[in-house]
């Protein structure tokens, strides 16, 4: 099941009275004020040191080093870097722009012509600001040329940079190796569900010093991808002194927010479970917040994890497949014996895509059926356990793609909503099988192929003109909409072709390479990273057309270990190596399936 139903269960009734987050009657207790200084948390790698000037043996590599030297505290950054330069150079060097920092992703390895000048053949594919939000290029980055005049310098040991253009430049693998992913949350317009706001810390920022770093972000606002979707703070809530260390296991914060009434026990709760979830790892036992002058309020309990939608997916997904057009359970899978959520039997057959999810009171089902000009969009909902009728949805027509669905409220299936792609164009639907509607936004893309849903229910990657894109979508109008979809160009591939969300900070994403081989890999929700080895590095060569993934619990780990593709009109599960999904998979016998047939369309039950 999408939701964690039965640990869940039990907070549901003391969080409905205060929205989700520390329900209103929870146990609040008056402290006094506590030690304004204590002992640093512990537990975290020590930042790596970064390259000098001075270790550079080369032209070359002190240009490899320069372009290291931006990263890190925002605040030295321009000392770290006038570091390497002449000292006339030093005193002149004024940057267009030091609030930010350009990222680069290098061509190739800087090149010395032997006369004193070396070339950085780079593209720049955005800009990561003092308050750690990286800012993707606006347009598929172009290969830029930056030179450096290096030399020695009469006296004095080493290269010097005697010339520099005149902005701060940092390479991609900086911002990997001396920053750290964190992510702040902001409530949606509803209240109902945080939404993860990805930021980057420097490793280099001690320990003691982090909460101050997550508070000032929290009340500086939301990325501006996000913000026009996303409820800012409570009004003028700022941060009214830095955040002393944490001291056996409490954390003290002091806010500054006139706006939060002394009654308004709702907004408290609120505020309480975005600083908690925003402070993880860094997870206090015990939270002490002062507002104003106001006495401070010891908050100990964990119902705030309910208020993110990514720590309600279960441990283990329920898998399924389709075969021979009937979806089926997959063996090794939680209720592999039960029957298939929604679905009655006669109306299991025919099935070319499908897409399923639960609330904590209803099973939600899409399903495509025929093929071609004939394929149709049916849908349907039924309380848990139970099975409905399917109803066909209007509005659309031509090739349809595979169905998601993106929100399936509790209690209230008239406002589940999903997405589906029809002709390249991205069109909406609801459950009681209303009528499709094109999903307006500004600008302009290519035809849509895909399209995923983070489990927020507000964040969407999409593929469209074999690029990677990202948007929120807008649940404020008659019909759901997009904000402007934002470019992101991944560091591996030529083409994109599938993608899906595996967490709260990555994406995997499929796609060719330069030479038309395909794989599937995880790179950071703004496009910049790849993480690690993660994914499959080489599938071969036929075209990866679909992807699924079940995202991780952030609370357990970053990425998803479940994750599924179709290349070849076949289902694959992407592991160490390819392993293809075949009725020896399915959880129930096959009569007269040949064993090793292959099945379509893997899909989780989210």
């Amino acid at each position: 099941m999408r939701r964690r139903l039965l640990l869940v269960a039990a907070s549901v009734a003391v969080l409905i009275a205060g929205g989700c987050g520390i329900p209103d009657d929870t146990s609040v207790t008056v402290v006094k004020t506590g030690p304004a200084e204590g002992v640093p948390v512990g537990g975290a790698d020590p930042a790596p040191a970064q390259p000098t000037r001075e270790s550079a043996s080369s032209p070359a590599q002190l240009a490899e080093n320069y372009l290291q030297a931006a990263a890190g505290d925002s605040d030295t950054a321009l000392e770290r870097v006038k570091a390497f330069m002449s000292p006339e150079l030093a005193a002149s060097f004024k940057p267009t722009d030091t609030d930010s920092v350009r990222v680069v992703r290098e061509v190739q390895t800087p090149l010395y012509d032997g006369k004193g000048t070396v070339k950085l053949s780079v593209q720049q594919i955005g800009t990561l600001s003092s308050d750690g939000v990286f800012a993707p290029s606006d347009s598929t980055p172009e290969t830029e040329l930056y030179e450096l005049k290096v030399d020695h310098i009469a006296d004095k040991q080493g290269l010097y940079v005697l010339s520099a253009p005149p902005v701060l430049l940092m390479s991609d693998t900086a911002m990997r190796d001396y920053y750290v992913q964190r992510t702040i949350y902001f409530w949606n317009l509803a209240y109902t569900s945080l939404v993860p706001d990805v930021r980057y810390m420097p490793k280099s920022l001690p320990l003691e010093q982090q909460p101050t770093a997550v508070l000032t972000w929290l009340t500086g606002g939301a990325s501006d991808w996000l913000h026009n979707d996303v409820a800012s703070l409570p009004s003028n809530t700022t941060l009214a002194e830095n955040v002393p260390a944490m001291r056996d296991g409490t954390l003290q914060i002091s806010l500054k927010a006139p706006s939060i009434q002394p009654n308004d026990g709702q907004t408290l709760n609120r505020l309480v479970s975005q600083v908690l979830w925003s402070l993880r790892p860094q997870q206090p036992t015990t939270l002490e917040l002062t507002i104003g002058n106001r006495d401070p309020l010891s908050f100990t309990n964990t119902e705030y994890l309910a208020s993110n939608k990514s720590y309600q997916l279960a441990d283990q997904p329920e898998r399924f497949t389709i075969y021979n057009g009937v979806i089926r359970r997959l063996k090794d899978s939680p209720h592999a014996t039960e029957p298939v959520p929604v679905l009655k039997p006669a109306a299991n057959k025919g099935i070319s895509a499908a897409a399923m999810s639960a609330s904590a009171t209803h099973t939600y089902a899409a399903v495509i059926t025929g093929s071609g000009a004939g394929a149709r969009l049916r849908v349907g909902t039924a309380a848990l356990g139970e099975r409905g009728d399917l109803k066909a949805v209007g509005g659309l027509s031509g090739t349809l793609g595979r169905p998601i669905w993106a929100t399936t409220p509790d209690a209230d299936p008239g406002k589940a909503i999903g997405l589906i792609t029809a002709n390249g164009q991205l069109y909406s639907f609801r459950a009681n099988g209303n009528a499709a509607q094109r999903v307006a936004w500004q600008g302009t893309l290519g035809k849509v192929s895909a399209v995923s849903v983070a489990p927020d229910g507000q964040r969407v990657a999409l593929v469209a003109g074999g690029r990677l894109y990202r948007a929120m979508i807008d649940y404020t109008g008659d019909a759901p909409g997009l904000s402007s979809p934002q470019l992101l160009s991944p560091p591996i591939f030529n083409r994109v072709t599938a993608v899906a969300w595996s967490g709260e900070a990555y994406l995997a994403v499929a796609g060719a390479f330069g030479d038309g081989r395909y794989a599937v890999h995880e790179v950071t929700v703004d496009g910049a990273l790849q993480l690690g080895s993660f994914g499959l590095s080489d599938i071969g060569t036929t075209e990866v057309t679909y992807l699924t993934a079940y995202p991780a619990n952030p609370t357990q780990s970053v990425t998803s270990a479940s994750e599924s593709y179709e290349a070849g009109g076949r289902a694959w599960d992407v592991v160490g190596d390819p392993s293809e999904v075949t009725v020896d998979d399915l959880a129930e016998p096959t009569p007269g399936a040949k064993a090793g047939a292959g099945t379509t369309d893997p899909f989780f039950l989210f």
